[in-house]
């Protein structure tokens, strides 16, 4: 899929699969580009991870808990 050359009508089709049918021109290149560098990130990170052996585990994360220390009369 990343290496599919997206079009114009292509991303028209996409936005209206999923109900978005007011979309200027405009807005339809807006998409186009973000979808375009939403796919390199994504082939960045697949090649950063099968490259440097890095998984989805070795991502940060914030991790938030609750104490016990909170009453809620």
């Amino acid at each position: 899929m990343a290496n599919d050359t997206l079009t114009l009508a292509a991303v028209r089709q996409m936005a209206a699969d999923i109900g978005l049918t007011r979309l200027t021109d405009e807005h339809v290149q807006q998409l186009l580009r973000a979808t375009n560098a939403a796919r390199a990130r994504r082939d960045a990170l697949r090649t950063l991870m099968q490259t440097q052996g890095i998984t989805y585990a070795d991502e940060p994360s914030h991790v938030f808990r609750l104490t016990g220390e909170h009453n809620h009369d």
